[in-house]
């Protein structure tokens, strides 16, 4: 609707009281209609998944343009593969079209 948007405050936690850290950004939005607070620990593979091929992704983290997400699925695409991800081939204007590379 007109005037209202969608706004995501997120951090690491670094004290005990983590909705406290995140004040100063709920601070900035001006008023909040409806607010969603969780608090997630992150976790990682112990293994890349070589010896038993299992590979797992690391969880989300506080980004929220998923740079660091990209990256997660670059690396499991390596350890599962061997070889790095190379998209240089793909039409991009195809895919946002719907077609195919």
């Amino acid at each position: 609707p007109e005037g209202k948007y969608l706004a995501i405050v997120a951090a690491y936690v670094e004290t005990a009281d983590p909705h406290a850290e995140l004040e100063p950004g709920f601070k900035v939005l001006g008023p909040i209609v409806e607010k969603f607070f969780s608090v997630t620990d992150l976790v990682e593979p112990t293994s890349s998944g070589a010896d038993d091929k299992i590979f797992l992704s690391k969880s989300y983290d506080p980004t929220t343009h998923f740079e660091t997400t990209c990256l997660d699925i670059m690396d499991m695409y390596k350890r599962i593969t061997g070889k790095e991800l190379d998209l240089s081939a793909l039409d991009m204007e195809a895919l946002r079209e719907g077609g195919g590379m």
